[in-house]
């Protein structure tokens, strides 16, 4: 009697677990026919491998955008060469920001000749020493520039000499002077600026290019001021007095009361016709060849 109850029991649970197991298997195959009809992907039917793989099929990486890269200060550099009207001369650069260089250089020139004047013999040389510093900014981002600059050292000159010939005519603030026999009239003067004049230019070409390009050929305009140029005069050897002899009337002009008064006037009226000189022009084409990539890198 107890048997046929356990048999009874048994057959009870085995009759209710296979019709759950079939509608399981049944409903498996509808959801992923795939998988139910194919033994090569029966791994995949792991709770584990199923999920992976759905997810690496959905799942796709999102390109992330790279950061522009910014110019590192000092990390690159640049050299160039330009003549103007201030003469040759050589340009270093040195990027300090994205949109702006650091450049420092010098300029050179000299240049004499000779002329005669109210009978006169006048050599005159010209000479241009100077070195300069400047921020080479570019506000839009291009080639184009602003550039305010400081000039340092400036050993601009102008220098000149005469020899007035025995016997001719000097005329100083309205007064005239006759050129000693013995010992004629001779006498030197010059033309200096400050040493240190604030500046700025513009221009176009970067001589530090944020692209694949090495070379640029940069063009400035501008000018700097030098506030009043200095005009200094000096006369030695004798004059002459056309009032008197020339036994009588002539002296060392270092001695002439008169002949200094009328110097001092004449440069003190020259001095102020130089204030046009005031401003220095710019103006100069070049060529400059980078070392430094965009990122700054010297290669």
């Amino acid at each position: 009697m107890k048997t046929q109850s356990w048999l009874a029991g048994t057959l009870a649970i085995t009759i209710s677990i296979f019709p759950s197991h079939l509608a399981l298997s049944q409903m498996r195959s509808e959801v992923n026919p795939i998988i139910a009809s194919s033994s090569s992907v029966s791994s995949l039917d792991t709770p584990e491998m199923s999920g992976r793989g759905i997810a690496e099929g959905m799942i796709r990486p999102v390109p992330v955008p790279a950061k522009p890269q910014r110019q590192k200060p000092f990390m690159g550099l640049a050299v160039g060469w330009h003549a103007g009207v201030n003469g040759a001369g050589f340009d270093i650069a040195s990027p300090l920001a994205q949109k702006m260089n650091l450049k420092v250089g010098a300029d050179f020139f000299s240049y004499s000749f000779a002329f005669q004047e109210q009978g006169a013999d006048i050599n005159a040389a010209f000479r241009l020493r100077s070195g300069h510093a400047a921020l080479d900014w570019f506000p839009f981002g291009g080639r184009f520039r602003v550039s305010p600059l400081m000039v340092f050292a400036n050993s601009n000159q102008v220098r000149a000499t005469a020899l007035i010939p025995a016997g001719s005519t000097l005329s100083l603030n309205g007064q005239e002077y006759i050129s000693s026999y013995t010992d004629p009239l001779h006498g030197s003067g010059s033309v200096g600026f400050r040493k240190v004049s604030p500046g700025i230019s513009i221009g176009f070409g970067n001589m530090i290019p944020r692209s694949r390009s090495r070379v640029s050929f940069p063009i400035e305009a501008g000018f700097y001021y030098v506030g009043q140029p200095t005009l200094k005069v000096n006369f030695l050897g004798s004059a002459c007095d056309p009032q008197y002899p020339a036994s009588v009337g002539c002296q060392p002009v270092m001695q002439d009361a008169g002949f200094q008064k009328d110097l001092a006037a004449f440069v003190v009226r020259n001095n102020h016709n130089l204030s046009y000189a005031s401003f220095f022009p710019i103006l100069s084409v070049g060529f400059s060849y980078s070392f430094g990539n965009r990122q700054g890198r010297i290669q």
